[in-house]
């Protein structure tokens, strides 16, 4: 049987927010489900073959986590090399996350800057995805796509796989 790869997306993602309900309590597991499902909604799904299930999880819930606290005006940058015993996933990638407000040329930015540091880019995932925090940075809840609520902020959810980095000097120069 063949799988296009439309039907691979939805049940690949399905297998992560499946994940997601059985490992994180409540309202967290549902804010979590409904980051995934716009995390990956745009990329495309040959992007996604032969990555696991684990893997997707994985890297979604270290950008989850990450973007849990956020101050207005401030990025929040994490640069590193998963392994499954230190980070829950793996990749033979390094990988630079990226949250911050929406800005135009945000992503060409970032494309140019590592090639230019003579990285080659594996994979590039950056929703915008409004979101809502409170006073402290704290998100609050993930809105619908597009949405103009009340205290809504657009931010850019940047993952960008490079070649691996095991240099500790040009890993923190990333940063």
């Amino acid at each position: 049987m063949v799988v296009k790869p439309a039907e691979f997306e939805t049940e690949l993602i399905d297998s992560v927010c499946a994940r997601i309900q059985e490992r994180l309590a409540g309202g967290q597991a549902e804010g979590c489900e409904a980051f995934v499902r716009q995390y990956y909604h745009w990329v495309p799904p040959e992007d996604l073959m032969g990555r696991s299930s684990i893997d997707l999880y994985g890297a979604a819930l270290a950008q989850w986590n990450l973007a849990q606290q956020r101050m207005p005006g401030t990025a929040n940058v994490r640069v590193y090399n998963p392994d499954f015993e230190h980070n829950g996933w793996r990749s033979t990638h390094t990988v630079v996350e990226i949250i911050s407000e929406d800005m135009p040329f945000l992503v060409d930015s970032l494309g140019m800057e590592l090639a230019r540091d003579g990285y080659g880019i594996h994979l590039m995932i950056h929703p915008v995805i409004s979101v809502r925090r409170d006073e402290a940075g704290e998100l609050v809840q993930i809105l619908a796509p597009g949405s103009d609520a009340p205290g809504a902020i657009a931010e850019s959810f940047a993952h960008i796989e490079i070649d691996r980095e095991t240099d500790a000097e040009r890993l923190a120069a990333l940063l």
